[in-house]
């Protein structure tokens, strides 16, 4: 080993060494003069480059100077992607976590960018966990629906559908929640046939899978009846609120605030029928549940 990349593996264990043990001033100092190291041993296109200044950055952003974190991220994603063949896993994680920095500071484009590239690596590794991917294509979706571009996100949705139904098989928890946030994505488009079947096969699973008064099957009972009720199907509307209110009543004697939303859309039921007085008692009932 010659004398650069001697002192570099060197003063990389130091490195992990104070990492370990939360020294992050003197982790930091020492994580510059290992990319120093690092900048006069390897090459541009080299690994161990790539690590130092990844390691950098992440003792940057643990200390709080997330801008700063953020350039040594994007040099080390730069070598990453050039390096033949291809470490996907660490692309993966490295675009990853310039998606989620780019997402918390707000921009969009640049998070999609990286997001994107997380997808990309991720499906070409056959042992990647199901929900890392998912939550990438759910953080995509999310960007598109607060920015207004409600059918850019769809594909996202489904797609993540693909990835856990592929893993987990058609009926799994996991798999109806997938569902849920679909058919809550639909019925936001007014999309109300999509979301009730969707909606549907999400609660078919649950009751399935769980114990008949688990907050899931309660949740998807009212998902279910925010589509009628948005449609007009009055009667069915009120059944499946019922339903889910008794679902969180029998369950805990002080239910969460699920409960009381689920209270105050049938309320608006009620009302819409004229039927003020009892949407009234409704709602006073729900509010002593919900205060114990």
């Amino acid at each position: 080993m010659k004398g650069e990349e001697r002192l570099w593996s060197i003063l990389n264990d130091k490195l992990d060494t104070l990492r370990a043990s939360n020294r992050l001033p003197e982790a930091i100092r020492v994580a510059e003069r290992v990319l120093e190291v690092a900048k006069r041993a390897f090459p541009s296109s080299e690994s161990p480059l790539a690590i130092s200044f990844e390691k950098l950055g992440q003792l940057l952003d643990q200390q709080g100077d997330r801008a700063a974190a953020k350039a040594y991220f994007l040099r080390a994603h730069a070598i990453l992607e050039k390096i033949e063949p291809p470490d996907q896993l660490a692309i993966f994680r490295s675009a990853r976590r310039l998606a989620f920095l780019c997402d918390n500071f707000g921009q969009s484009e640049e998070a999609i960018r990286f997001y994107e590239k997380a997808i990309a690596a991720g499906t070409k590794l056959e042992d990647m966990p199901y929900s890392d991917l998912g939550t990438i294509l759910n953080n995509i979706a999310l960007i598109f629906r607060k920015s207004g571009r409600q059918k850019a996100a769809e594909p996202y949705y489904l797609h993540a559908l693909q990835i856990y139904e592929k893993q987990l098989g058609p009926d799994h928890a996991d798999v109806a929640s997938v569902l849920n946030n679909l058919a809550v994505f639909y019925t936001n488009e007014r999309r109300y046939t999509e979301a009730e079947k969707t909606h549907l096969r999400a609660l078919g699973i649950r009751e399935k899978v769980h114990p008949p008064l688990h907050p899931d099957i309660a949740q998807s009972k009212c998902n279910l009846a925010v589509v009628y009720h948005s449609r007009g199907d009055y009667a069915k509307a009120a059944d499946l609120y019922r339903a889910s209110l008794k679902s969180w009543e029998e369950a805990a004697d002080k239910p969460p605030e699920d409960y009381e939303i689920v209270a105050s859309n049938y309320a608006s039921l009620l009302r819409s029928l004229g039927q003020e007085r009892k949407a009234h008692q409704l709602e006073v009932r729900a509010r002593k549940r919900r205060s114990g």
